[in-house]
């Protein structure tokens, strides 16, 4: 009997021992699993008193946000009180010389071939004005006008100033939405404004952006001055406005720089103040009239280049500047109480000058500071523009 117990005595505390480590281990387990139910339990009631990151993602992220949404009515209502005003602007050209010759020697049938171009306008009267681009329009022979309503209409010419590449339209209608004018001189960089035209015949295309630059000026041309703007401007654009945020016209679209031949973000428009200029001489008077002031400008030699003013290089006789007592050799400092910087900002002064208005000036000659007055006359051969 004694040998039996003595056999399976191991066999017994062998078991014993599996059963002892299987109770340690369950309870290991239980205590992790209470512990981890606390944690969760504590982690949720601290999320319910104050909102965790992800709870204020979601509400970051909730839709409709009211301030987006304020910002995309303005934007509409900005949109939907400019668009009435612009109009496409389709003119055909009379048939070239060659085509003509065909036809007469019986080579072609069809005399239709003749060129289309497209922009846009800006209507600015009641009684149906229309401003646009000279180059949208000229050597046209049909000049027609589509409405934001889906009314088309015959426009007739009324001026134009080539230098500036401004015409005057006309057409005959009822319920017209004519656009104002804004202040180009306020204009600031980084400004926002929005562009409105007729791209590649797309009729009522917006594009937003900035001004870009101010001051630029064109290689063929420097009396005037362009805005530089990102709003996306492609062909078909030319003659549109380009407005801000109060729906005045700072610009009239002009041209762009582009290799590919769309737009590239460069495009330039035409000071409203110049426009609007343009616009009252024609619609006055049937002509620009172009302030004369009546010398012959030079840049500053290098050793004066860190100098300010602009050089007198010729007096015109029986000139403004003449009469004023101007000498050749004379460096303009300041007009008008505008400081001059250069020929350039010179000519800009004049140009906003009015005729008949007599303007203070100083200038240095021979070291001396003489201060002189001018009366600015109209230029004797004013371009006609009709």
């Amino acid at each position: 009997m004694n040998v039996r117990i003595m056999k399976g005595y191991p066999i017994f505390r062998f078991l014993l021992f599996l059963l002892f480590l299987f109770v340690m281990i369950a309870g290991v387990f239980v205590w992790k699993s209470y512990h981890a139910s606390l944690l969760e339990k504590k982690i949720y009631q601290q999320s319910s008193a104050a909102p965790s990151a992800p709870l204020i993602e979601r509400k970051l992220f909730s839709f409709p946000n009211h301030s987006l949404q304020v910002l995309e009515e303005e934007f509409t209502n900005l949109v939907s009180h400019i668009v009435p005003s612009v109009v496409s602007i389709t003119s055909m050209d009379a048939p070239s010389c060659e085509t003509v010759l065909r036809e007469f020697f019986g080579f072609t049938h069809d005399l239709t071939s003749s060129s289309n171009k497209m922009g846009s306008g800006i209507i600015v009267s009641k009684s149906g004005d229309i401003i646009t681009n000279w180059h949208v329009i000229k050597d046209a022979i049909e000049v027609t006008v589509q409405l934001d309503d889906g009314r088309s209409l015959a426009a007739k010419l009324v001026g134009f100033d080539e230098q500036a590449d401004i015409a005057i339209l006309n057409i005959q209608a009822d319920h017209l939405t004519p656009i104002a004018f804004g202040n180009s001189d306020l204009v600031k960089v980084g400004q926002k404004v929005v562009a409105v035209g007729n791209p590649f015949g797309l009729q009522e295309t917006v594009t937003e952006g900035i001004i870009s630059a101010k001051g630029r000026r064109a290689l063929n041309e420097p009396s005037y001055e362009f805005f530089q703007t990102s709003a996306l401007i492609n062909p078909g654009n030319s003659g549109g406005p380009l407005v801000n945020i109060h729906g005045e016209v700072v610009g009239i679209n002009n041209f762009i720089i582009s290799r590919s031949g769309g737009a590239e973000g460069l495009g330039f428009a035409i000071p409203s103040n110049v426009v609007r200029k343009i616009y009252n001489d024609i619609t006055r008077y049937g002509h620009v009239i172009n302030p004369w002031f009546g010398v012959v400008l030079c840049a500053l030699k290098k050793p004066l280049a860190r100098a300010s003013g602009a050089v007198i290089a010729g007096v015109l006789l029986n000139s403004p500047a003449e009469k004023a007592g101007i000498n050749i050799g004379d460096v303009i400092t300041d007009f008008n109480n505008h400081s001059i910087k250069d020929s350039l900002d010179l000519r800009r002064c004049v140009e906003q000058t009015k005729t008949g208005e007599c303007v203070p000036l100083t200038i240095q000659r021979y070291g001396r500071i003489l201060s002189l007055s001018i009366t600015i006359e109209e230029e004797p051969s004013p371009n006609i523009s009709h």
